[in-house]
């Protein structure tokens, strides 16, 4: 399970990273964090090693909770907690687990940030399955900050669409990734699951629409978008990507490339960075 947390710098430059610690200043502020976890009613499961990795404008970094790993029975809750330096005024969090052998996915009931001297709390109605058999089929899930002093941001099904282009080899069976990078934050690394089109993922020719869950981002900059180079003959021909807000916006932003996605062809790069026109 990981866990990002999105913030606005409110920080005077009295932090340093040093590995995966950090050394605080004086006016350095602790938070307390609360994870609420239920397990799929299906069978037993091993909760992993937990990563966090917090970030704003000038500082990133991770903390790792070194309990041993916890098993779960089904049906049942689990309260994890671990404490931070200060994050900055957090606008957003990031929840995402792995897809391993075996996962039959976590339901994520709640998540709490306390700011241990100010008693100032932030929770995140979660109810959600991080899971590729339920629901939004999802292993990242994001939500806005709720509280009094800051705007609740919108959450968007951004509409990606994948364009391949008319070319011999063009199509590919390889895993493809994109994020989305816009004037309020990205949405992090996310694998394109389950087409809107019909047929097979990625052909030559096609168009293949993706459902990515986000909040708002602003104004699109730019995307990155590549592959992991499985299978044979994995390079694609990619024409562009197309991003809308939602199925129902008129707003459209264009991302062309017309190049290869390949280790011997074009660039001979399987990833690539391309920003809005």
């Amino acid at each position: 399970l990981m866990v990002e947390y999105h913030a606005h710098n409110t920080n005077k430059g009295t932090e340093e990273i040093k590995g995966d610690g950090l050394t605080h200043g004086d006016t350095m502020k602790k938070r307390r964090i609360y994870f609420l976890i239920a397990l799929i009613p299906a069978s037993d499961s091993v909760f992993p090693l937990l990563n966090v990795k917090f970030r704003n404008s000038t500082l990133f970094g991770k903390i790792s909770v070194s309990e041993p790993a916890l098993t779960v029975r089904s049906s049942s809750l689990c309260l994890l907690q671990v404490e931070t330096g200060d994050l900055g005024d957090v606008y957003k969090i990031r929840v995402s687990c792995d897809d391993v052998p075996g996962f039959e996915g976590w339901h994520l009931k709640s998540f709490h940030l306390e700011e241990l001297h100010t008693k100032q709390e932030l929770n995140f109605d979660c109810k959600c399955w991080l899971s590729l058999n339920r629901e939004d089929k999802e292993l990242v899930k994001e939500f806005p900050a709720v509280n009094e002093d800051q705007k609740t941001l919108p959450v968007y099904k951004y509409v990606v669409s994948v364009h391949i282009g008319d070319r011999w080899g063009a199509e590919t069976f390889a895993n493809v990734y994109i994020t989305l990078y816009g004037k309020r934050g990205d949405t992090g690394v996310r694998k394109l699951h389950t087409s809107l089109a019909e047929g097979r993922k990625f052909q030559r020719n096609k168009v293949d629409s993706f459902l990515v869950e986000a909040v708002s981002l602003s104004h699109l900059q730019k995307v990155v978008i590549g592959h992991d180079k499985e299978g044979y003959g994995a390079g694609m021909y990619l024409k562009m990507v197309t991003v809308k807000e939602s199925q129902d916006s008129d707003k459209e932003w264009v991302f062309p490339w017309w190049n290869w996605l390949d280790t011997h062809l074009g660039l001979c790069e399987t990833v690539c960075e391309i920003v809005t026109v």
